[in-house]
């Protein structure tokens, strides 16, 4: 059995724009028409849109526990993710594992025992930081998400996501993580 050993580090606005630049997320910020918009009337633009096959969209509340298990996931549609705490609770970190490249990719990466550490970024991510706390996880990119471990209240966050939304399990047989 192969061992990735990961070291979580904090988010910043400059990671989360390179996995922007990776095709990997998408950050909330307006469109380029929206700002190079120069006459005074209003304008709305699309960001994206669900197929309908995937159904609606729905707003979940996740509460975040760390059982120890690592199950990357990816989903064939976006979702968006709101770090917000509006609890006045003291709530644990969120823990984000990510992937670099697409599911397809980790998968056959894993077949060939050459999955490693350089292939992931396992992020803590902020609470209420208007720079980081919201972005969109764009289709088929593997992650899982945790609370960060020991004492205190388990993390809780949002999801937007379409509601009839799959969960794909990544196969990585042959391989743990060691956070």
């Amino acid at each position: 059995m192969r061992t990735i050993k990961l070291k979580p580090i904090n988010v910043t606005e400059k990671i989360l724009l390179r996995l922007e630049t990776r095709g990997l997320i998408r950050t909330l910020k307006p469109t380029a028409k929206v700002l190079r918009r120069t006459v005074k009337n209003g304008l709305a633009d699309t960001i994206y849109s669900s197929p309908v096959e995937h159904g609606t969209h729905k707003l979940i509340c996740v509460r975040s526990d760390n059982d120890g298990r690592i199950a990357l996931n990816s989903h064939p549609d976006n979702e968006e993710f709101i770090m917000i705490n509006n609890t006045g609770l003291k709530l644990k970190p969120v823990l984000m594992l990510i992937a670099l490249t697409k599911y397809k990719d980790i998968e056959r990466k894993a077949v060939k025992g050459k999955l490693a550490s350089k292939d992931f970024l396992f992020l803590r991510l902020k609470y209420n930081d208007h720079k980081t706390c919201v972005f969109t996880m764009l289709k088929d990119t593997p992650h899982c998400e945790m609370s960060e471990p020991g004492k205190g209240r388990a993390s809780i966050f949002f999801v937007s996501e379409p509601t009839n939304l799959p969960m794909r399990y990544l196969d990585l047989s042959g391989y743990i993580f060691a956070l």
